[in-house]
């Protein structure tokens, strides 16, 4: 099971050669994160060292994950330190997961803390770059944010080579807590009887046949800052030929609970199945249902052939996304 964990100075110092580590090695595999070979473990725990001392000052702040044996695989930053006029804002640096670590949440999970951070520090707006194209725009945009444009021949890739870099940003809005639920409480009923009204009216088929909760591996409910139930999900696992894959479920984010809701509740399935082991994940909605094929397109789904009862359905669309 992996923890997250925000880190003073001296924590920071603790760990300076696991997280140099992950530096080193994202740099060694192409990452463009201000650095080019030779760079070097030692000067990658120079770096860090240095980092400790920011954070000392309060300059910024720093999150680590840790595998199941409390080693340090990733790490993410924010830069705290911001003209009189930005002390609304806060800057995403340095989102770094061992390559051997990666598609297993660990990104998202950070990220989710960094912007817990944020917000409790009252910081209402986040800002960052990424080398275009890079995995990482992927997960920012699956999370919510959105592109400001482009800068092209921004950084230097790999000998002479320049790349663009983009330049993305995220309104903060209120906090969304995602736990699991018992599917026959009374708020995960409220909330599945509301989406089987809302599909109804878009589909004609409220989704409840294809739908037991018996056979949930996880579901899920959102929470806003008052506690209310504002969104749900589920995963079930499929059988056979589909081993190893589990379908999600049943997702829903009510009216003007705000488009993090959605976002949530997928982050916490994917990080739920991929600590179950699944290797990926499969969805079903209908064509007609263009906002839901958006939301999974923009959170990294792609369109694979129909599976199971949908083979055949030429209303259905199905999606999928490697964990």
């Amino acid at each position: 099971m992996t923890t997250i964990a925000e880190l003073s100075g001296d924590g920071v110092r603790a760990v300076a050669d696991e997280l140099a580590e992950v530096l080193h090695d994202c740099v060694a595999h192409g990452a463009s994160v201000g650095f080019l070979p030779p760079f070097t473990l030692a000067d990658a725990r120079r770096f860090w060292l240095d980092v400790a001392g920011q954070v000392d000052a309060g300059a910024r702040t720093l999150f680590v994950a840790r595998d199941g044996e409390g080693v340090v695989r990733g790490t993410v930053q924010l830069a705290l330190a911001t003209p009189a006029n930005g002390a609304h804002r806060a800057e995403v640096n340095k989102m770094l997961v061992h390559t051997r670590c990666r598609r297993l949440g660990l990104g998202r999970r950070l990220l989710q803390a960094a912007e817990a951070r944020a917000r409790a520090l009252g910081r209402t707006l986040l800002v960052l770059d990424t080398w275009v194209g890079s995995g990482a725009q992927r997960l920012y945009a699956g999370l919510g944010y959105r592109t400001a444009g482009d800068i092209p021949q921004f950084a230097i890739l790999s000998g002479a080579t320049l790349g663009a870099t983009r330049v993305m940003y995220k309104v903060l809005g209120p906090a969304v807590e995602v736990a699991s639920a018992d599917p026959a409480s009374a708020d995960a009923l409220a909330l599945m009887r509301e989406l089987s009204g809302v599909l109804r009216g878009i589909t004609g088929d409220d989704g409840t046949a294809s739908f037991d909760p018996a056979g949930c591996t996880v579901f899920a409910i959102a929470r806003d800052g008052a506690g209310r139930a504002v969104g749900c999900g589920a995963l079930r696992p499929l059988d056979g030929e589909f081993s190893g894959i589990a379908e999600i479920k049943r997702m829903y984010a009510r009216p003007g609970s705000g488009a993090a809701v959605g976002s949530a509740v997928l982050a916490f399935l994917e990080a739920q199945a991929a600590a179950l082991g699944y290797r990926g994940l499969w969805l079903e909605t209908r064509k007609v249902n263009t906002r839901a094929v958006r939301f999974y397109e923009g959170q990294g789904y792609l369109r694979i052939p129909n599976f199971g009862r949908y083979a055949g359905n030429d209303a259905a669309a199905c999606f999928g996304k490697r964990l």
